[in-house]
């Protein structure tokens, strides 16, 4: 008879010991299966959550960070040296991330106005902003009587530092015709652009056609008492002419319906924006910004800022502009932290990358302490059932000593006996495991929700004030992260059994009897089959 045998032939005699420790491995396996399932739930919740969320990051300036190094700072002239050179993030800096092959797309983007030429007309909202004169243009009359006609600007621009944008990847921007800028254009300065589907139809215009903006106020340059005028800046200075190489269809459009219809003035409606290097718009506005720069070192010649003529704007000085907030979009909103924690040491000082992880850990924290709890009282659990079912084995080996001494005594090796015991747990906890997925299964899903609402009271996470009825969308708006409420991560919590969580039962109550059988084994190990038997006799 092998020690198989033996085992089952053990289990079904001995009914009553069968039975107490069935009982007791289908108390351990309730309470390993709550808190497994509550810990899978919990896992599960903030993973599904974050794959909802658009797996951006964003490559920054950490003002934050400066401000609190300028504290530690006492010499005013430390102080001051330090505000003029502080680190600010470069089109350089973003270029070493996007070697990355995580990064699908960056948005380096310049937001500026254009102002309209003749024979171009903005699409027309035909609301309140645009009958009232302080936005549809007026009349203003100088002091010598001059009258001088104000227009306001009626288009916006979207400028990016790199061949492509988010929007046309993760945000609804569709191109219908044509093609977006290359990155030899962008290293080129060509004047080239994207206008939306409805400024083309409103204009008559098509790929291949060019269009005539301003980049600042005609108005103010032709202006005599203007001090643009005193800069010496002409209209030729501010006129750019572009060439159409696509049409495209903005993701969202004003409608009649929203609460900011009547007072969108053309600038802000999307139809009304153009796309284009921001290398472009660069050197468009530079001759500008040089002149600027001319006529303020003339007034201050002290001004240390100004005399130095290494801080005159130049072309090739492109490369070494900041670029304030870069939204660098990843192919998988999982592998956000991992590119985070793969970059950041080697960003140079008071730069950084952030995924709005702040927000997110924040809402987390009542699943993450629900987490802590449930692995918590897991292995507790198991401890316990380890020490239990060691001591209650050991106890038993007194009671079977003369069986252990007939079964060496026949030529049963000591490594059967302790398989026949092993079995013979075994048996009895994959019983009582089998039990416990049932009733279990029923337990988790009632204690796990009923456990994490206690923890959300308890932990004072709320969502922030929503003030309903605001619809209010921005096309300056360049923050592409994904706010999360709690309510988003608590719709994702579900304590159900998977396959998965019954297959850990399964190995962790044999890892619990392998445990448990060890320190019997060695007791076994010593016994004299002889010695045994003289003892009985």
């Amino acid at each position: 008879m092998n020690f198989f045998n033996r085992a089952i032939k053990n289990v079904t005699r001995r009914l009553s010991k069968t039975m107490l420790l069935t009982i007791a491995f289908f108390m351990i396996g309730n309470f390993v299966i709550v808190g497994l399932g509550v810990a899978n739930a919990t896992e599960n919740a903030k993973t599904l959550t974050r794959q909802k969320m658009r797996a951006v990051v964003t490559f920054r300036t950490d003002y934050d960070a400066i401000y609190r190094y300028i504290d530690t700072l006492t010499d005013e002239d430390e102080i001051n040296e330090f505000y003029q050179h502080y680190p600010q993030a470069t089109l350089s800096d973003v270029q070493a991330l996007l070697e990355d092959e995580r990064v699908k797309a960056a948005n380096a983007l310049t937001n500026t106005q254009f102002y309209q030429s003749d024979g171009l007309d903005f699409v027309h909202l035909n609301n309140q902003a645009e009958q009232d004169q302080n936005y549809g243009g007026g009349v203003e009359y100088l002091e010598d009587g001059t009258q001088l006609v104000w227009i306001p600007p009626m288009f916006s621009a979207k400028a990016n530092f790199f061949p492509n944008m988010i929007e046309f990847i993760d945000g609804g921007y569709t191109i219908t015709d044509g093609r977006f800028y290359t990155e030899e254009e962008i290293a080129n300065s060509e004047n080239v652009c994207l206008i939306s589907n409805a400024l083309a139809q409103q204009n008559g215009l098509h790929v291949g056609d060019s269009v005539t903006v301003y980049t600042n106020s005609p108005t103010e340059i032709t202006r005599p008492d203007s001090y643009y005028a005193n800069m010496g800046l002409t209209l030729e200075d501010i006129t750019l002419e572009l060439e159409i190489i696509g049409l495209y269809e903005p993701g969202w459009h004003i409608t009649p319906d929203m609460s900011q219809f009547d007072w969108t003035s053309p600038y802000e409606n999307p139809d009304n924006m153009f796309l284009l290097p921001a290398s472009t718009v660069y050197k468009a506005q530079l001759t500008m910004n040089q002149k600027s720069f001319d006529y303020y070192a003339s007034q201050n010649p002290e001004d240390e800022y100004y005399s130095d003529p290494a801080n005159r704007p130049e072309m090739e000085k492109i490369a070494d502009i900041p670029v304030y907030d870069t939204t660098l979009l990843l192919d998988d909103p999982l592998n956000v932290d991992s590119f985070i924690e793969d970059h950041k040491g080697g960003l140079r000082q008071f730069l950084t990358l952030d995924a709005n992880n702040e927000e997110f850990k924040r809402l987390s924290k009542p699943l993450d302490t629900l987490n802590l709890y449930a692995n918590f009282i897991v292995w507790l659990v198991v401890i316990n059932a380890v020490v239990i079912i060691t001591l209650v084995t050991a106890l038993t080996l007194k009671t079977r000593e003369y069986e252990i001494g007939v079964l060496l005594s026949i030529g049963a090796s000591k490594f059967k006996v302790v398989m026949q015991f092993f079995v013979e747990l075994a048996i009895v906890a994959i019983l009582g495991f089998s039990l416990s997925i049932i009733s279990g299964s029923l337990i988790a899903s009632k204690v796990g929700q009923t456990v994490l609402e206690y923890q959300i009271q308890e932990s004072e996470v709320g969502d922030e004030e929503y003030y309903p009825g605001n619809d209010y969308i921005s096309i300056w708006d360049n923050n592409y992260t994904t706010d999360v409420t709690l309510d988003d991560l608590v719709s994702e919590y579900n304590v159900s059994v998977s396959p998965l969580i019954i297959g850990e039962i399964y190995v962790l109550g044999l890892g619990i009897v392998l445990v448990s059988i060890l320190i019997p084994s060695m007791m076994i190990m010593r016994f004299n089959p002889k010695k045994i038997l003289m003892n009985q006799n």
